[in-house]
């Protein structure tokens, strides 16, 4: 049996991993509330602008590099039980959000450079609609992996940086998204271990891991603001910069105890990436309409609600009938349910 000081070390080793996921969250919720903030005011925000463009390099390396540190065991495991969690979980909830967006932006007027139609339920099998593409980019990845699992990883890494760099821009989501964020996906699963040794590293030595991380950050903003991340290379390596420093700052501050309301928000990242959208836009138009005119405070007031919302709204439906919203029905299981009790879907895998 492990030692109680055992188990501590083992919690607080993993314990950033949720925060990681919360920034992660944040990050996604703010980038999308600041471009739509900007075509309602006709000016982007600019403290919530520059915050976007900093972290556009990272955001989702960071996402996809988390998503694949516990992906190991569903890649080499039983086969049925990959296609319930890796493929059916994702596919559930892909298709029954895409059609609440897409029907909700069929029902309300808005003003957007394209009209949504009925043709975009019909796309859905193939070009993602908004967000969700990441839940449908997360089961290529599994799958592509799954079937690759023989073959070295550094063919695999090889492979998935090749891909990076055909720079592919067809206009179909699903292949030009693979090819630019597979490596993130690759790096977290082949990379585990290192990962956690850079997270162990930062919270056994915290003065030298925030100084390492301020100065991946400094070196960060540096290529972004001097536009040199428009070249692949760096752009490349400032995203294992930025997802380096952000695991050794929430690794720290995990350490810490700092972390409790990201971690929070972590642990609910399924039910905020699901619907954040609808009360992210419903905040927007109501603040402008009421004649705000500071894109700053919109976007703040607009993110905040957009990432709350959501775990407000599981809470109130778990027990009802429209629980099917945020947790996979056991009709909708390849395998049986493990459950007692509704389990969120961390950005590594299935419920």
């Amino acid at each position: 049996m492990a030692s109680a000081d055992t188990a501590t070390v083992s919690k607080q080793r993993i314990g950033w991993i949720d925060a990681a996921k919360g920034l992660t969250i944040i990050l996604v919720v703010m980038e999308h509330t600041t471009f739509g903030v900007e075509i309602a005011v006709g000016h982007l925000p600019v403290i919530f602008g520059t915050i976007a463009e900093f972290a556009k390099p990272f955001r989702m390396p960071l996402f996809f590099l988390v998503a694949g540190l516990f992906a190991y065991k569903a890649l080499f495991g039983d086969w049925r039980k990959f296609v319930d969690g890796k493929i059916v979980h994702f596919a559930y909830f892909y298709v029954l959000w895409s059609v609440i967006q897409i029907g909700i932006k069929i029902l309300v007027p808005h003003n957007v450079g394209w009209k949504v139609t009925y043709v975009d339920l019909l796309m859905i099998p193939i070009q993602p609609f908004a967000v969700l593409w990441f839940i449908y980019s997360l089961a290529m990845f599994f799958v592509t992996l799954r079937l690759l699992r023989s073959a070295r990883p550094f063919f695999v890494f090889f492979f998935a940086v090749a891909l990076y760099f055909t720079q592919l821009d067809t206009g179909w989501m699903l292949i030009d998204e693979f090819a630019w964020r597979f490596v993130w996906f690759v790096a977290g699963v082949y990379g585990a271990k290192q990962i956690f040794e850079i997270a162990d590293w930062a919270r056994a030595e915290p003065a030298k891991g925030l100084a390492l991380a301020l100065l991946l950050l400094t070196c960060l903003a540096t290529v972004v603001f001097s536009h040199l991340i428009d070249i692949r290379a760096l752009e490349l390596l400032m995203g294992f910069a930025g997802g380096a420093a952000a695991v050794m700052l929430v690794s720290i501050a995990a350490s810490k105890g700092l972390v409790g309301p990201l971690s929070f928000v972590g642990k609910h990242s399924l039910y905020i990436f699901l619907s954040f959208f609808l009360p992210m836009a419903a905040t927007r138009v109501a603040m402008v309409k009421l004649g705000f005119e500071n894109g700053d405070l919109i976007t703040l007031v607009a993110t905040t609600i957009a990432v709350i919302s959501p775990i407000v709204a599981f809470k109130i439906v778990e027990k009802t009938p429209l629980a099917f919203l945020y947790v996979r029905p056991d009709a909708f299981r390849v395998t049986a349910s493990r459950n007692a009790s509704p389990k969120v879907m961390m950005a590594a895998g299935g419920d």
